[in-house]
């Protein structure tokens, strides 16, 4: 009897990984290094073992339906030249197998509802265009329910896509050789905990390395490395870049962290231990970690464009923007390049439970760089401001002055830097406190005690 399967059955067994016999020309998936970017792209890189071959081709089965064919490279320790790599992406589908049986017999089984009973019927594939066509029992259908069965699989369709090599010679003898490829739906991620003291002067960074496989396929066990940085997609030589990484090695915040290299003009991490991503899957892998890092709170209050003109203007109270700020180096118990990512900042409140208090997205950080996390606005402390005085001194030259009230409702003394960008060409006239010039911003640092209110005041010539 010939082999039956169900369509239904089939897709199941696709499901659990299952891939068609291997040919005595066949490769199984060997472990894997893999160099993973954050922009959707990887590099594999796997050594194999190919079989003697007397025609010189040989297949290799497995690969990923988003394999970019035209980077495909094959480096062989002793043998025949390449001349031809092939993919072949067509796999069993549904309307793949559809598509084989057009014209040819099929077998439709139903089910009754009532009793459960199944019948079998042959059915000749009319088309699969926009739908599946049927003549069934001496009739033309469509929609037909049921299951549909088929004898066999064609002899082209496969469970995954397929590389096949084609060498100028015949292998005489298995052959040790390197494959490497491009291929699309991988990506990764950083994110971070950062769990701050009391007063915001000192926070635990934790960082974490988010995996997410939507190849298509499974992989692993493999050695992963992680690049930090966007690459440019239309490089011609990117492969070759990739696989001539250097070697020098970064410091590490501790032993058990992902190591750390230069590449080009990128970072590059490696994971530690043997990695295994399958498909659909997100993995999570420790990047780093560093204890007490020295942190400052900083609380800011920006004004895009104070008023000017002659009616005076008095506004509500104002919240502030706060931040956590870090030096990252070494003094400050960091200095490392943590790659981009999600930074999600708590506390512990009296009972030592972890409370969230905001988060926000970093940039790559080189060594050295200001480590900024923006948590949203301070709810106990304010800004309020006035303008008390306008006039015109000049046909293009104003001058004004402002009151600010800055309101600390904490339990602790608070810093806030005032910032006021001023169009034009400005002057400060007079002034409660000393300025500094940021651009053409004008910023203060105003220090307010626990449950009190400090005014800032000033006066300043604008020329337009």
């Amino acid at each position: 009897m010939p082999f039956r399967f169900s369509l239904t059955a089939l897709m199941l067994v696709i499901g659990l990984g299952f891939a068609a016999p291997l040919s005595a020309e066949n490769v199984a998936n060997p472990a894997l290094r893999l160099t993973i970017y954050t922009n959707g792209l990887a590099l594999v890189d796997a050594a194999r073992t190919l079989p003697a071959s007397a025609s010189g081709t040989v297949r290799l089965d497995g690969v990923g339906p988003q394999l970019i064919a035209d980077s495909v490279r094959v480096q062989l320790s002793d043998g025949p030249e390449l001349r031809e790599i092939t993919l072949d992406s067509d796999i069993m589908t549904q309307q793949t197998l559809l598509a084989r049986a057009l014209g040819k017999t099929v077998r439709v089984i139903r089910t009754n509802p009532a009793t459960g009973a199944e019948t079998e019927h042959e059915a000749e594939v009319l088309s699969v265009q926009g739908g599946l066509v049927l003549r069934m029992d001496g009739r033309i259908e469509t929609g037909v329910p049921g299951r549909i069965v088929f004898d066999d699989v064609p002899e082209d369709l496969h469970a995954t896509p397929r590389l096949t090599l084609g060498f100028d010679a015949p292998l005489q003898a298995p052959t040790a050789a390197r494959i490497a490829y491009l291929t699309g739906g991988l990506s990764w991620d950083a994110v971070y905990t950062a769990v701050l003291n009391d007063a915001h002067t000192r926070f635990d960074l934790e960082g974490w390395a988010k995996i997410v496989n939507n190849a298509g396929v499974d992989l692993g066990p493999a050695s992963v490395a992680l690049v930090a940085g966007e690459v440019n997609r239309e490089s011609a030589p990117i492969v070759g870049k990739m696989l001539m990484r250097s070697e020098s090695m970064m410091a590490a915040a501790r032993s058990d962290d992902a190591p750390r290299r230069s590449l080009s003009a990128f970072h590059l991490y490696d994971l530690l231990g043997a990695v295994t991503l399958r498909d659909k899957e997100t993995t999570q892998r420790r990047l780093l970690s560093a204890d007490e890092v020295a942190a400052e709170r900083v609380l800011e209050y920006r004004r895009g464009a104070p008023v000017f003109g002659p009616m005076r203007y008095v506004g509500a109270p104002e919240p502030v923007r706060q931040r956590i700020v870090a030096e990252n180096t070494t003094v400050a118990h960091l200095g490392v390049p943590p790659p981009a990512g999600l930074v999600r900042a708590y506390v512990r409140d009296k009972d030592g439970a972890l409370r969230f208090i905001g988060e926000d997205r970093i940039g790559n950080l080189a060594v050295g760089d200001e480590l900024a996390l923006d948590l949203g606005e301070a709810f106990d402390v304010t800004v309020s401001r006035r303008q008390t005085d306008f006039r015109q001194v000049g046909e293009r030259t104003t001058e004004t002055a402002f009151s600010l009230r800055v309101h600390n409702g904490g339990n602790g003394p608070a810093t806030v830097q005032v910032i006021e960008d001023i169009p034009g060409d400005w002057e400060i006239l007079s002034e409660s406190l000393s300025h500094a010039k940021d651009g053409a911003a004008a910023r203060w640092r105003v220090t307010v005690p626990a449950q009190r209110d400090v005014d800032l005041t000033y006066r300043v010539r604008v020329r337009r």
